[in-house]
């Protein structure tokens, strides 16, 4: 539950649309919920403004089912980090408005559209790319805008230099130059 969805349940409450009792079940797992084998920070969005996020390379493919069903379920963004192609597929047959993100090996299902600002993610080469695109699809699920600058170089500063202004007018940037 995200900050805007509680006010407009109190909001609810107070004109009478929604019971006292159907409210308090509603949030009766605020601030998380207890699935037996994980517990789920439900309450994050409402926070810090940004969702849960599964990792899910150590999960069998049962636990992020009920992981991502539990998430969906109470209306939530689902963003699973560092999944094998064998646990997104299951991921998708079962949840198919969710997109798997192969490069970045994410799956992500958007709940609601947020604007969280522009971030600059940099890459010296092209072997960079997979963590790039794994930190560009995370900041795009948490709302932010991405401007993707792969492969600037570092054996010549005028290859990085070129891009300076598209990278400056971002309110963040993620480098990745993992050769270096």
């Amino acid at each position: 539950m995200d900050e805007k969805a509680l006010r407009q349940l109190l909001g609810q409450v107070k004109t009478g649309k929604v019971t006292l009792d159907d409210a308090v079940g509603k949030l009766k797992d605020l601030p998380f919920a207890e699935l037996g084998y994980a517990t789920l920070d439900t309450h994050r969005n409402l926070r810090f403004g940004f969702p849960e996020v599964v990792l899910g390379e150590p999960k069998t493919v049962e636990q992020l089912l009920g992981i991502v069903g539990a998430l969906v379920e109470r209306k939530q963004t689902v963003l699973v980090t560092r999944l094998q192609p064998d646990k997104a597929e299951a991921l998708v047959a079962r949840f198919p408005k969710g997109v798997y993100h192969p490069v970045a090996r994410i799956f992500h299902m958007p709940q609601r559209k947020v604007k969280a600002g522009l971030v600059a993610v940099v890459t010296a080469g092209t072997s960079d790319i997979p963590v790039a695109e794994e930190a560009a699809i995370t900041a795009e699920a948490m709302g932010a805008e991405v401007r993707r600058v792969y492969d600037v170089g570092v054996a010549g500063i005028h290859r990085l230099l070129r891009r300076r202004e598209e990278i400056q007018e971002c309110h963040v940037a993620v480098v990745v130059a993992g050769m270096e």
